[in-house]
């Protein structure tokens, strides 16, 4: 069961199960937080704590680093056979991991001053001591989620998506105990969800190493920056990380802004706006375009565009009018569902109405959101990852240029405004560039 291939089909299936149940569970988390530290002193700490790791991540690990091995994978293994293709996984993971490591060293040295000037500058002292802290903990993930994302990579590219679904259901498992841990035993307060964060990348981790064992794996030390595909990897992985890394920057970008807000408790307000809006980006955009990616860049590989338009166009299709129904449904029901989810304890009705504002603005660019998961993967399975960063660097630009100007006018509801309407511009951009591409390629 755990080498079984899914098709497209299953695999979204399976991917959108995995997100239904993680949601569920991430809300829990989300309404146990909120009660136990509301919109105070320690929930801003921990969430301006948790974007530096999250950015860091993004650059090298997850959906940037799958996106870039899997084609290249698929190639190896094609061409050159099974011993290749797992040369190619330790000589990633052990470059990664030596990375990885050396830029947490450096981020560690150097938190009192990002956090000071880059991720909240609006800060009191005393709460950007407390977000140094939180962020030197949550930085030790990053080295597990290295090798997880070299996992996800190597089970993905066979179809194999059970454990890495199963991976996504854990999650929040272990942020849930640090928070009981928080109310139950004096003294622990925001370190148990903070050191919750570490113990999610390790569950993850165990996980994924069954299926690496399954499929015969064994990770080694190799190391050899001269090797072919490796850099081949590397060239993807780069341009293709920093994209990402660009859209957590502007994760970033919002909290810095949210610091200097005028109202109360916008840091964590705009965090909940975001985790509910994340629920149907996830479930529509994020499963559907990960179950379909490595069809898509196989048919890329084989040089069968008539296929791989296709499958682009029926992802594309179905996740716009999915997003759509998903971002009328949050219009009609969002204030009610933060009122019954999120408002108890210190999470008080003032917090759940501006919540429930920023959510609005939020979703409507949730079309725009899904269709750019889909996007940019058929750019990738092109190996064209330049684009996506290019697009993705403009769109950050244009953020924190429209935030700076309706800050002050508009609050808070500055930051999703400005993210909504860039998004859609830089949708736009993706779906022509990628219609360009595939047109040279058909063409050529």
């Amino acid at each position: 069961m755990i080498r079984r291939e899914f098709t497209i089909a299953e695999g979204t299936i399976l991917f959108i199960s995995a997100y239904v149940l993680s949601a569920g569970l991430g809300i829990i988390r989300q309404a146990l937080f909120n009660a136990e530290f509301g919109t105070g002193m320690e929930a801003s700490a921990y969430y301006a704590a948790f974007r530096l790791p999250d950015t860091i991540a993004s650059l090298i690990s997850g959906g940037a680093l799958s996106n870039a091995m899997i084609p290249v994978l698929l190639g190896v293994r094609h061409e050159e056979g099974d011993t290749a293709e797992r040369r190619l996984v330790n000589l990633a993971a052990t470059t990664l991991t030596a990375a990885v490591t050396l830029i947490v060293l450096i981020c560690i040295v150097f938190a009192p001053f990002l956090v000071r000037f880059v991720i909240a500058p609006g800060f009191d002292s005393a709460t950007a001591a407390l977000t140094v802290a939180l962020t030197r903990i949550m930085l030790a993930q990053l080295i597990l989620v290295v090798i997880s994302s070299v996992a996800i990579a190597v089970l993905n590219a066979r179809n194999q998506f059970l454990l890495t679904a199963i991976s996504i259901v854990t999650h929040n498992i272990t942020m849930i105990g640090g928070i009981l841990a928080a109310r139950f035993i004096p003294g622990v307060g925001i370190y148990g969800p903070t050191c919750g964060v570490v113990g999610d990348a390790l569950l993850q981790l165990v996980i994924l190493w069954i299926g690496l064992r399954a499929n015969r794996f064994r990770l080694r030390p190799v190391w050899d920056l001269r090797d072919a595909q490796l850099r081949r990897m590397l060239r993807l992985l780069t341009p293709n990380g920093l994209s990402s890394g660009v859209n957590y920057a502007g994760g970033i970008v919002d909290t810095a802004f949210a610091s200097l807000a005028r109202e109360p408790g916008a840091l964590p307000t705009l965090f909940n706006a975001g985790l509910l809006m994340g629920v149907p980006l996830r479930l529509i955009g994020v499963a559907l375009a990960q179950a379909a990616f490595p069809r898509i860049a196989a048919s890329a590989a084989r040089g069968d565009w008539a296929r791989m338009r296709k499958t682009l166009g029926a992802a594309l299709a179905i996740s716009i009018i999915l997003a759509t129904g998903a971002a009328l449904m949050l219009a009609l029901t969002g204030r009610s569902l933060i009122r019954l989810l999120f408002e108890r304890g210190r999470f008080d009705a003032a917090a759940g109405d501006l919540t429930s504002l920023l959510l609005i603005v939020y979703i409507a660019g949730l079309p725009a959101y899904v269709a750019t998961e889909v996007l940019t993967r058929g750019l990738i399975a092109l190996h064209d990852t330049q684009t996506p960063l290019v697009t993705n660097c403009a769109q950050l630009m244009g953020r924190i240029a429209l935030i700076w100007v309706w800050l002050e006018p508009w609050g808070v509801v500055a930051i999703p405004a400005a993210f909504a309407l860039t998004s859609a511009l830089e949708t736009l951009t993706l779906g022509m560039a990628l219609r360009w591409r595939m047109r040279a390629n058909v063409e050529g």
